[in-house]
């Protein structure tokens, strides 16, 4: 998919702030998620930013759907899409782990937006919340073979000091700044070991990051065995999900353009006054740094070993947990729950299964 005129390989949040910090000339895309940058790229570099601006389209490979819902008498638009790295692409069993560089396969930025068109469709307010998908970043593989409908998986090198692994975490870190929150959904425990061998290579990765950096940058690690849970009679993997969400979301937090309410602790609503945005109002005016008073800071990272059908249930998880506290801080509703029944809530399952 593609746009004339709105920059699809940015957030909702990032085209934000570039508006308001360079509203012209526009600045350059985002050249991971251009699928047809290898056709433009010598276009691009022989052209300003104004030039290319016009004449290079970039092409999002991934997911567009957009839906309109009347909630509480607001006329609401919720958009889902997922754009697709262009970096270490390929297909199923043929691109597994990391790459030199720390570029995933089935890298896969997920954006959901919410706008609230109730004063008129430019004016209207918005809201974003970003999470991602890739597979795990460390080097393994798996050979496809038609006699073996699940290949073993293979931990095909070594790599002492976990390089292509920091490379990948610096590259998210760049992006989306801390905290980096961490759900690993793979097998904890298998009678024949498979996924337990590259996960527990993925968690000793991680605190090994760990020891190199400050407590404020740590990796935020959770696993959670989504196999073993939805099999299990007395657990709930649901409620399990549910909970991870909430603390993924809270610390990661989302974006809005123009807040009403904040959450505080224990659930309660209250007013979100000027005393909420004094230090992003002091830096926007006295500095002339573009900040928002709601902004994300941080990004959740999913995975499981194919980033397919676990993943798309954890992701959607956390998009309904998004989706509660960002219908609360725009003004639309006064409770950060929604009814599982609900409308909103069947038009964002079927949102989350045709993007997939």
């Amino acid at each position: 998919y593609f746009s004339y005129t709105y920059d699809m390989t940015r957030s909702l949040q990032d085209n934000f702030l570039a508006a308001v910090s360079q509203p012209f000339p526009p600045p350059p895309i985002k050249d991971m998620y251009a699928w047809n940058y290898f056709l433009t790229r010598e276009l691009d570099e022989c052209c300003n930013s104004l030039t290319s601006y016009h004449w290079v389209m970039p092409i999002i490979h991934g997911a567009f759907v957009q839906r309109k819902l009347n909630d509480y008498g607001r006329s609401l638009n919720l958009i889902l899409l997922a754009r697709r790295s262009r970096h270490f692409a390929g297909t199923r069993y043929l691109k597994r782990g990391v790459s030199d560089r720390g570029k995933v396969a089935n890298d896969v930025e997920h954006e959901q937006i919410v706008h609230d068109e109730s004063s008129s469709a430019s004016s209207g307010s918005f809201s974003s919340f970003l999470q991602v998908r890739g597979s795990i970043p460390t080097y393994w593989t798996q050979e496809s073979s038609v006699t073996m409908p699940k290949p073993p998986i293979e931990l095909n090198r070594v790599d002492p000091t976990y390089q292509a692994t920091q490379h990948h975490f610096e590259d998210l870190f760049k992006r989306y700044g801390g905290p980096i929150v961490v759900l690993d959904l793979v097998k904890q425990s298998e009678k024949r070991e498979r996924e337990v061998r590259v996960g527990n290579e993925y968690r000793h990765a991680i605190d090994y990051i760990n020891q190199t950096i400050d407590d404020a940058h740590q990796i935020r690690y959770c696993a959670l065995d989504y196999s073993h849970i939805s099999k299990h009679r007395n657990l709930d993997v649901s409620s399990s999900l549910n909970e991870v969400s909430t603390w993924a979301v809270n610390q990661t937090g989302f974006f809005c353009s123009a807040p009403r309410w904040k959450i505080m602790e224990g659930g309660r609503v209250a007013p979100f006054d000027e005393t909420n945005s004094h230090n992003p109002m002091y830096l926007s005016k006295q500095l002339g740094v573009p900040v928002f008073p709601l902004e994300q800071k941080g990004v959740l990272r999913t995975n499981c070993i194919d980033c397919l059908d676990r993943t798309n249930v954890a992701q959607f998880s956390a998009g309904v947990e998004a989706l509660e506290q960002q219908l609360v801080v725009m003004g639309i509703r006064s409770s950060a729950r929604l009814d599982p029944s609900s409308t909103i809530i069947r038009v964002l399952i079927d949102m989350y299964v045709e993007v997939g």
